[in-house]
């Protein structure tokens, strides 16, 4: 499975990026992970690329290319749009309520796109499509527990996503705030299992 995360620098992407990574690995599975940063400390892109093998000693290239991302995971609604062209046609996107709106834009009051103008875009390429309005935070965790309830079992033959699993995995690396990470995973699951 490949997998695009992209979002803004103070979301967590990275770190949800390893969780993933983390994960794919307790499992036997190889797992490429590239993060590319932009000025990620004020506000600029973060993007991160994750591939997971299938079966254990498979060779991965290192990047993700146009069409090839089975997964978009929108952190961010500018960054998620600029990615649309990495999402394979039929793709499963997730995308988050939650703007960033460069200072450069709201000075000169230019448009900047919102949830229902992202998923318009995003059914040009895919009927598979997860627009989240009012995600909780942490939204990183949040995405992680809503991903782990709406992934079809064709792309994580392995049970990477598994929710049980995921929650192990964050309560070993996450030491601080724990139980908050924990509680933003679980409410993004219920929301994506319907509840």
């Amino acid at each position: 499975m490949d997998l695009l995360i992209a979002g803004v620098g103070g979301q967590g992407t990275v770190t949800l990026g390893d969780l993933i990574a983390e994960r794919a690995a307790e499992q036997g599975l190889p797992v490429s992970v590239f993060h590319s940063r932009g000025m990620a400390h004020r506000g600029g892109r973060v993007a991160g690329e994750l591939r997971i093998a299938s079966r254990p000693g498979a060779r991965l290239g290192p990047r993700i290319s146009p069409d090839g991302a089975d997964v978009l995971l929108g952190m961010e609604i500018g960054e998620a749009i600029n990615s649309l062209p990495f999402l394979k046609p039929e793709g499963l996107a997730l995308l988050l309520d939650y703007r960033y709106v460069p200072s450069e834009t709201a000075l000169k009051k230019r448009p900047y796109p919102d949830l229902e103008q992202a998923r318009a875009l995003f059914a040009g390429r895919t009927r598979r499509i997860h627009a989240v309005a009012r995600p909780r935070a942490p939204l990183n965790l949040f995405a992680l527990g809503y991903l782990a309830a709406v992934l079809p079992a064709e792309l994580d033959p392995q049970g990477v996503f598994a929710a049980e699993a995921l929650e192990k995995t964050v309560r070993a690396r996450l030491k601080k705030n724990t139980e908050e990470n924990l509680r933003a995973f679980r409410q993004g699951y219920e929301l994506g299992r319907g509840g």
